[in-house]
C-alpha cells in the first residue's frame, strides 16, 4: 500500500479521525450527551458571538465571555467570534478582561483570539498587551470576508486542517438570524468543519469537553497551539524517510528518528550517538556516526492482530510533534479483521534533563471488546548505516537483571550499554502515583537473541477503559565512562523509583527553560514564526553544552546525510544563534575547533602551508574527511576538490570564536582557546596569501561559497574573510588579550604579527569604487551573463541542466557569496556598496544549497528590500517543512534553521553591535559604563504586516527581551550590571542609553526617527 489518508469520517458512534469516544470509562455525564463528532480535540473554534453572555448586554454580562473562552485559549486553541454588528464594541469589551478578573497570562493567551464580523470584512486580534488591533478594514481592498481572511493570514500558514475546525451557531429558535441573514453554520469558508449547533449550557458542555479530553489523554494529548506543533497525517511510503526526519528527537547526546515504534516495511530507524565517529569494517574507510543498538522498537498485537500503520484497517493516523515539550506523539484508531476497534497512543522524548534517558509511553483503549492486548519492547542491534557499513562487532544480552541489557562492541572499539524497563499500569491511574509492575491479569516474560532482547507482556484489556505502559530506556557509551553497563543499570534502577510524570516534567522543565531564552514570536506572521521554533527545536536538540569532544553536523542528530560530518555550517549559521540564545553549547562548539586544531594543523602542513587549515570535512579527530570522490546519479566520476580548496572554513571558525568571545565576555576563552584559534588561522593565511606584482594580496585557486566555480583566484569573501581573520588575530596579540603562556608555547614571535597586519592591509578586495560591485572572483564579470530568472521552473539543479562545463564558464552561483561576505561584515563593506551587489547577485544566484535563501532574507531586511525579504524568508522556512530541497529524508538542513534565526535577529530586528565610540556622544557625561568596547543596537527593519517582534538574547553575562514594533522598540534587561544600548537609524546611532539590570526602556520614532530612550512600567 503506498499511502494511507484519514476517512472524512469514523466509523458510526466513533469520533471523526479523533483520539477520544465518549464510552470511555470516566467520561463525564455530559461529554457523553454530547454527539461523537465532537468529541474531537479542534484547534479552531468558530462562534457565532451571539451565543456569548456579551450578547445580552448590560453590566452582569460583562466578563462573561472571557470566562467562557479563556481556559480554551489558555490550551492554545484559536477561536473567532463571528458578530453581525457591533464588532469594534465587542473587540474592545473582551480586551478589557472581564473587569479586571482575568488571568496574568490572559493578555498572552488572548493573541489566539479574534473578533469578526460574521456577514462583513471587519476583523480584530489582540497585541500582547491584550489591546484590541484592527486587522482588516471593514471594506479591503480584496474584498473578503473577516473569516476568509482569518483563514488565510492565520489558520493556514498554521496549517490547521479543516478536519481540525468547529463551528458553534445558534440552535434553531435560539437567537437564529432573520431570514436571509447570513449563518455560521453554512459559511463556505469552514467547508470540511465540524458544525454544532447549541445554546447557552449547551456551549459551555461543548467548551468543557474540550479541557475533559485534553485531561483523559494527560502527557499523551498533543498541543492544541498549532504554532507549537508538526503534524503528519496518515501514512506515505514514499514519504516516510523525509518524515523520520522531520519529527525525529534528540537532546544533544543522541537523537533518534521518528520510525514508528512497529516499523514497517520502509522504515530507517536510527539513534546517533553525538561525536561517535567510525569507518566501516566493510564498506568505506570514511568515518561516519554509529548508530546505536534501536531502543524504541515496541510491537502491539491486539487479539492476535499485529498492529501496523501500513494495514488497511486503520482508520485513524497522525503523528505529531510537540516542540513545546520536546515529546513525539502518535494517535491511531484502527479496526481489526474481527471488528475490533482500538484506539492507540504513543509518546516518545529523549530527555533533556538527563541526555542518557529515552522515554517511551504507550496508550491503549480497547472501544468495543473485552480480551488480550499482547506488548513487546524490544532493544536490537540489528542496524546498520544507510551507507550498509555495519559498525558492530558483538553484542551481549542479559534477561537477569532487574531491566533488560544489551551490551555491545563496535569494530573500533567502542562499547555501549543500553538498559530499558516497562511498566504496565491501568488507564485510571494518575501520573502522579507511583505505579504497580503490572495490573491483575499481565504476564510478563524476556526472551534473548543473538542481537538482541525483549520482554513480552501479555495483558488483559475491558472495552472503554485504557491501557498505559510507560517504559524507560537508558545508554552510555565508553566515551563517557570506563563502566557504561553499570552506569546503565544504577541510573535505570533510579528511574524505576520515580513516575512517569517525573520523568517527563523534568525533560518538559528542561525544554521550557530552553525556550525561555529562546523563543522568538512574530505577530502577523504565523508562518515564519512556527518555522523559526521548528528550527529552534532542532538546534537546541542538536548541541550538548557538556561535550566539546563533538560538534553538530549538517544535518544535526536527524539524519545519515554527509555521515554526521562537520562543516563551516556549524560556525556559520549555527554559532551565532547559540552565542545569543544558548552561550553554554556554543562555547563548546567552539572548544570542538580547539580540541582538532591539530588534525587542522596537519592538513595545512600537507598542503606546504603554516598554521592551521580546518577540515572542509570534520569528525573526531579534525582530520579531513571529504571523500576524494564521487559519483553522480548519472554513474560520472567527479573529483572533489572541496577538501582540497574551499579554505575559508578557518576564517569562519576565526571569525564565530571571536565573534563569540565578543559577544559573551568569556575572557577565559578569548585569551586562552580562542585566542590559539585566532593565531594558527592567522598564520595560514599569511602563509596562503601571495604578494604580487601589484603589490597586493593575492589567494589563488580556491573556492568559495560559490561551488559551481572552482580553482578560482581571490574569491572575495575568502579573501575578505582572511583579512577579518588577521586583523582580528593581530588584534587580540597586540591588546595583550591571548594569555602569555599561550603566545610563548606557540612561539609567536612580534614580526609575524606585522606580517599578518602588511597583508590584511595588502589583501586584493575586488571592490569597484565607481560601481559600488565587488567582482566574486577574478573574471567573474567576463563569464557568460546568466538570469535565473530563465530557468524560473526547472525539474533538476540547474548545475545538472547547464552541463558541469558551462556552469563553471557562467556567471550563475550556487549559493550567496558575496552576499554572505554582506551579511557577515556588514560593517566592512561601504553602505552604498550594499544594495548595488545584493540587486546584481540575488538574480544569479541559484540557491543551489539550503544555507543561500536565509542569507538572503536577512540582507533584504537590512536593507529594506521587502519583496526580496518576504520572498526568501517564505523560501527558508519552507525548506524543510516543505521539502523543497528534495532531500529532508537525510535529515534536517539544520544550517538553513540557523540562517532563519539571523534573518530574524539580525535583519528584521536589526539587532547588531556598535562601538564604544559611537555612543560616546549620545550618553550623558560619566554614565555607568561597564568595562567593555562594544554595546548592543537595535534597527528594526520589519516586514509589512509583521506588527511585533519579541526576540531574547543573551549579552556578556545579561538577558536582555527586545521588543520591535512599527516605530518603537522597548527592551527589558535581566542580570547583574548595566548595559549600554542604541536604537540606530540608518546605521548611525540615534538615541542610547544605559539600561539598569531589572528595568524597562522604550523608544519611538518621531517623524521618522528615533528620539531618545524613557523608562517604562510594562513591556
Amino acid at each position: 500500500m503506498s499511502s494511507l489518508h484519514d476517512s472524512a469520517a469514523g466509523p458510526p458512534g466513533l469520533a471523526r479521525g479523533g483520539p477520544s469516544y465518549p464510552g470511555l470509562a470516566g467520561a463525564p455525564a455530559a461529554a457523553i450527551r454530547l454527539p461523537a463528532e465532537l468529541h474531537h480535540r479542534f484547534r479552531f473554534v468558530a462562534i457565532d458571538a451571539s451565543l456569548l453572555p456579551e450578547a445580552a448586554g448590560g453590566p452582569e454580562a460583562e466578563g462573561g465571555a472571557a470566562a467562557l473562552l479563556d481556559p480554551l485559549l489558555a490550551m492554545g486553541v484559536r477561536v473567532a467570534l463571528l458578530a453581525r454588528e457591533g464588532v469594534p464594541h465587542l473587540a474592545r469589551r473582551l480586551a478589557r478582561g472581564g473587569g479586571g478578573g482575568e488571568r496574568a497570562e490572559s493578555a498572552e493567551d488572548r493573541r489566539r483570539l479574534f473578533v469578526g464580523a460574521l456577514e462583513g470584512a471587519e476583523l480584530y486580534g489582540f497585541d500582547r498587551r491584550g489591546a484590541a488591533v484592527a486587522l482588516a478594514a471593514a471594506a479591503p481592498p480584496d474584498g473578503r470576508s473577516a473569516l476568509a481572511a482569518l483563514l488565510a493570514r492565520v489558520i493556514a500558514p498554521l496549517h490547521i486542517a479543516p478536519r481540525d475546525w468547529l463551528a458553534i451557531s445558534p440552535e434553531p429558535g435560539g437567537g437564529a438570524p432573520a431570514a436571509g441573514a447570513r449563518r455560521l453554520g453554512d459559511a463556505p469558508e469552514l467547508a470540511g468543519a465540524t458544525h454544532a449547533a447549541a445554546g447557552a449550557r449547551r456551549l459551555g458542555e461543548i467548551l468543557a469537553l474540550q479541557r475533559d479530553l485534553d485531561r483523559e489523554l494527560g502527557a499523551l494529548a498533543a498541543p492544541r497551539d498549532a504554532a507549537w506543533i508538526v503534524e503528519e497525517p496518515g501514512f506515505d511510503v514514499a514519504r516516510e524517510h523525509e518524515i523520520e526526519s522531520l519529527l525525529a528527537i534528540a537532546n544533544g547526546y543522541l537523537g533518534s528518528r521518528a520510525s514508528l515504534p512497529e516499523g514497517s516495511s520502509v522504515s530507517r530507524p536510527a539513534t546517533f550517538i553525538a561525536g561517535a565517529f567510525e569507518p566501516s569494517a566493510d564498506v568505506s574507510r570514511v568515518p561516519e556516526l554509529v548508530i546505536a543498538p534501536d531502543w524504541g522498537r515496541l510491537s502491539v498485537a491486539i487479539e492476535g492482530e499485529s498492529f501496523s500503520a501500513e494495514t488497511s484497517g486503520v482508520l485513524h493516523h497522525l503523528r505529531a510533534l510537540d516542540m513545546r515539550r520536546g515529546v513525539l506523539l502518535r494517535e491511531c484508531l484502527r479496526r481489526g479483521e474481527a471488528g475490533h476497534l482500538t484506539q492507540v497512543h504513543t509518546l516518545h522524548a529523549a530527555s533533556l534533563a538527563d541526555r542518557h534517558v529515552l522515554v517511551e509511553a504507550l496508550s491503549v483503549a480497547p472501544l468495543n471488546f473485552t480480551g488480550t492486548i499482547r506488548v513487546d519492547a524490544i532493544l536490537s542491534g540489528d542496524v546498520k548505516s544507510a551507507s550498509g557499513a555495519a559498525h558492530w562487532a558483538r553484542f551481549a544480552a542479559d534477561a537477569s537483571a532487574e531491566s533488560l541489557l544489551l551490551v555491545g562492541r563496535t569494530h573500533g572499539g567502542l562499547e555501549t550499554a543500553m538498559t530499558s524497563h516497562l511498566r504496565v499500569v491501568p488507564g485510571e491511574a494518575a501520573e502522579g502515583v507511583p505505579p504497580p509492575e503490572a495490573p491483575d491479569g499481565a504476564r510478563c516474560e524476556r526472551a534473548e537473541g543473538a542481537r538482541s532482547i525483549a520482554e513480552r507482556c501479555d495483558i488483559g484489556v475491558r472495552v472503554a477503559e485504557r491501557l498505559r505502559l510507560f517504559r524507560t530506556a537508558t545508554l552510555h557509551t565508553s566515551r563517557d565512562t570506563p563502566a557504561p553497563r553499570e552506569a546503565g543499570e544504577a541510573l535505570q534502577a533510579e528511574l524505576s523509583r520515580r513516575t512517569m510524570g517525573d520523568v517527563l516534567g523534568e525533560h518538559a522543565r528542561a525544554w521550557a527553560e530552553r525556550w525561555r531564552r529562546a523563543d522568538v514570536e512574530i505577530d502577523g506572521a504565523p508562518k515564519i514564526e512556527r518555522a523559526l521554533r521548528f528550527a529552534l527545536y532542532h538546534l537546541i536538540g542538536a548541541a550538548n553544552p557538556d561535550d566539546p569532544r563533538c560538534s553538530v553536523g549538517a544535518r544535526g542528530l536527524s539524519g545519515e546525510a554527509y555521515r554526521g560530518h562537520v562543516f563551516w555550517d556549524t560556525e556559520t549559521f549555527l554559532v551565532p544563534f547559540y552565542t545569543h540564545c544558548y552561550p553554554e553549547a556554543a562555547r563548546a562548539l567552539l572548544l570542538y575547533r580547539h580540541r582538532t586544531l591539530a588534525g587542522a594543523r596537519r592538513k595545512a602542513r600537507s598542503l606546504g602551508y603554516e598554521g592551521a587549515l580546518y577540515a572542509w570535512e570534520s569528525a573526531d579527530t579534525g582530520d579531513e574527511t571529504t571523500p576524494p570522490l564521487l559519483v553522480t546519479p548519472f554513474g560520472e566520476v567527479v573529483r572533489v576538490l572541496s577538501g582540497e580548496q574551499e579554505h575559508h572554513i578557518s576564517a569562519d571558525v576565526a571569525y564565530a570564536a571571536h565573534a563569540y568571545g565578543r559577544a559573551t565576555g568569556d575572557l577565559e576563552f578569548e585569551r586562552g582557546e580562542g585566542a590559539e584559534i585566532l593565531v594558527e588561522t592567522a598564520r595560514f593565511w599569511a602563509s596562503r596569501a601571495e604578494i604580487g606584482p601589484d603589490g597586493l594580496a593575492h589567494i589563488r585557486r580556491v573556492i568559495g561559497p560559490d561551488e559551481y566555480h572552482e580553482a578560482v583566484d581571490d574569491n572575495a569573501f575568502t579573501n575578505w574573510m582572511a583579512r577579518y581573520n588577521l586583523r582580528a588575530a593581530a588584534a587580540v596579540v597586540r591588546r595583550g588579550v591571548a594569555r602569555g603562556d599561550v603566545l610563548a608555547r606557540l612561539d609567536l614571535r612580534p614580526e609575524e604579527v606585522d606580517r599578518w597586519r602588511d597583508v590584511a592591509d595588502r589583501m586584493a578586495l575586488r571592490l569597484d569604487p565607481r560601481t559600488g560591485l565587488i567582482e566574486q572572483f577574478a573574471g567573474y564579470f567576463r563569464l557568460e551573463p546568466f538570469a535565473i530568472a530563465d530557468y524560473a521552473v526547472r525539474s533538476a539543479p540547474i548545475d545538472v541542466l547547464l552541463g558541469r562545463a558551462r556552469t563553471q564558464a557562467c556567471q550563475v552561483v550556487k549559493q550567496a557569496d558575496v552576499v554572505q561576505l554582506i551579511a557577515l561584515l556588514w560593517g566592512a563593506v561601504p553602505a552604498s556598496a550594499r544594495r548595488a551587489n545584493f540587486l546584481y547577485y540575488e538574480p544569479r544566484t541559484a540557491h543551489g544549497s539550503s544555507l543561500s535563501p536565509g542569507v538572503h532574507a536577512l540582507v533584504a531586511a537590512r536593507l529594506d528590500l521587502h519583496a526580496h525579504a518576504e520572498r526568501y524568508f517564505d523560501q527558508t522556512a519552507d525548506i524543510d517543512l516543505g521539502n523543497t530541497m528534495g532531500n529532508a529524508a537525510g535529515g534536517m538542513h539544520v544550517a538553513a534553521m540557523g540562517s532563519l534565526w539571523q534573518a530574524v535577529a539580525f535583519g528584521a530586528a536589526g539587532i547588531t553591535r556598535v562601538p564604544r565610540s559611537a555612543l560616546a556622544a549620545r550618553l550623558p557625561p560619566a554614565p555607568p559604563w561597564p568595562d567593555e568596547d562594544e554595546a548592543i543596537g537595535v534597527e528594526p527593519h520589519l516586514l509589512p504586516g509583521w506588527r511585533h517582534l519579541k526576540i531574547p538574547i543573551s549579552w556578556r553575562g545579561r538577558a536582555l527581551e527586545i521588543h520591535v514594533e512599527d516605530g518603537a522598540v522597548e527592551i527589558a534587561l535581566e542580570g547583574s550590571a548595566p548595559l549600554p544600548i542604541a536604537a540606530l537609524d540608518a546605521g548611525a546611532v540615534a538615541c542610547a542609553v544605559v539600561a539598569e539590570p531589572g528595568r524597562r526602556y522604550a523608544a519611538r520614532r518621531v517623524g521618522g526617527r528615533f528620539q531618545t530612550w524613557e523608562e517604562v512600567t510594562t513591556c
